[in-house]
């Protein structure tokens, strides 16, 4: 169906089917925007793009720090609309230092102080109790918290 791009949020929001994404509570459109292309383009037709898929109903954005500058671009597209849109992106960190590095690089980066779904990305293991990382510990311990406070 053929969306007018000026049309308000709340009518443009009946034309996308949503989830419940697992225990999250956070509810989405069933379709996301993946921000790996957008590391291609320059940042104004970056965020042209991010704003033309936000206005036709998408409010779930994926991104990862290895997407080189897609972070940046979505921080500079949805400054002021953070309370609109669902933000995930990953770490490739290894253990408790470059996860903490990583987190605080995104949220610069996507110009936020939280991140709602932080994954880790292509993971060569996975972090389990006593491994060594600290990350499941680490992981748990962020899972518990509220998701506004899940920031450095």
């Amino acid at each position: 169906m053929k969306q007018n791009f000026n049309q308000s949020l709340a009518e443009r929001d009946r034309y996308m089917k949503k989830v419940i994404l697992g225990s999250t509570g956070i509810s989405s459109p069933k379709n996301a925007f993946g921000a790996l292309p957008i590391q291609r383009v320059s940042d104004e037709y970056a965020v042209m793009l991010l704003r033309k898929a936000f206005n036709a109903g998408f409010t779930f954005f994926d991104t990862a720090r290895m997407y080189s500058d897609s972070e940046r671009k979505m921080g500079i597209a949805f400054d002021g609309l953070r309370d609109k849109i669902t933000i995930a992106t990953k770490t490739t960190a290894v253990n408790v230092e470059d996860f903490w590095r990583d987190l605080e690089t995104s949220l610069t980066n996507l110009r936020t102080d939280y991140i709602d779904i932080y994954q880790f990305h292509n993971p060569s293991f996975c972090p389990k109790p006593n491994d060594g990382s600290g990350l499941s510990k680490l992981c748990l311990k962020l899972k518990l918290r509220e998701r506004s406070v899940i920031s450095a």
